[in-house]
Parts: C-alpha cells; sequence; structure tokens
C-alpha cells in the first residue's frame, strides 16, 4: 500500500464523502447516547447496546464500506477518534479502550473486502 492510500490530498479531504464519515461518526459518537440517556435507560444496558451492538456494527459496516469503493483508509480513524471524545461525556473511563477495538473491527473488515 502506497502512503498516499493512506493519506489523501486537501481538495479530496474536504469533500462531500468526507463529511458523510465525519458525521455519521459524530451521530454515533454524541446523539445516540444523548437519546438513550433521554430515554432513562439505565447504565448496563446503555453501555451494553451502544457499546457492544450499534458502535461494532458501525465499525463493521464502515470498514466493509470503505473496502468495497476503495477508499482511503483515514475515513476509518473518524469514528474512533470522536467516540473518544464522547467517551469523556457519556460513558465510564474503562470505554476509552473500545475506540482501539473499533478501530481494529473497521481496519479488519476493509482488508477482508479491500481489492
Amino acid at each position: 500500500m502506497e502512503i498516499g492510500e493512506f493519506f489523501m490530498n486537501k481538495s479530496s479531504f474536504f469533500s462531500l464523502t468526507t463529511l458523510w464519515y465525519a458525521a455519521f461518526a459524530a451521530a454515533l459518537s454524541f446523539v445516540v447516547p444523548i437519546i438513550f440517556i433521554e430515554l432513562d435507560i439505565t447504565d448496563i444496558q446503555r453501555m451494553g447496546i451502544i457499546l457492544f451492538g450499534i458502535n461494532v456494527l458501525y465499525a463493521l459496516a464502515s470498514g466493509l464500506l470503505v473496502g468495497f469503493k476503495s477508499q482511503p483508509l483515514v475515513y476509518l480513524i473518524f469514528f474512533p477518534l470522536l467516540f473518544l471524545i464522547g467517551v469523556h461525556f457519556f460513558f465510564a473511563s474503562f470505554a476509552y479502550y473500545f475506540a482501539a477495538i473499533y478501530a481494529i473491527f473497521a481496519f479488519l473488515a476493509c482488508g477482508m473486502v479491500r481489492r
């Protein structure tokens, strides 16, 4: 893999595709936990559903999408980074480790389908 495949030039970085990946990552990192808090779901249920369900599925789906479309791998970094910020507000400190798990899942899913 060339270094250019991981990093991209400025014009393609500020594209609509980049905005979509960032928007979905922000929604899953901030909006979904807020919705679960407002629904008054217990902390255990919230952590189980969000950390082990929704976020894992999104990491796998984004990895598969980036792999199928042969898009730059930097798109897979958005969600773990925004999740690290969201953990500070919505989850206990042990949840920081999930960012690495989500990144690993996304890169593995991408690698499975990459051409």
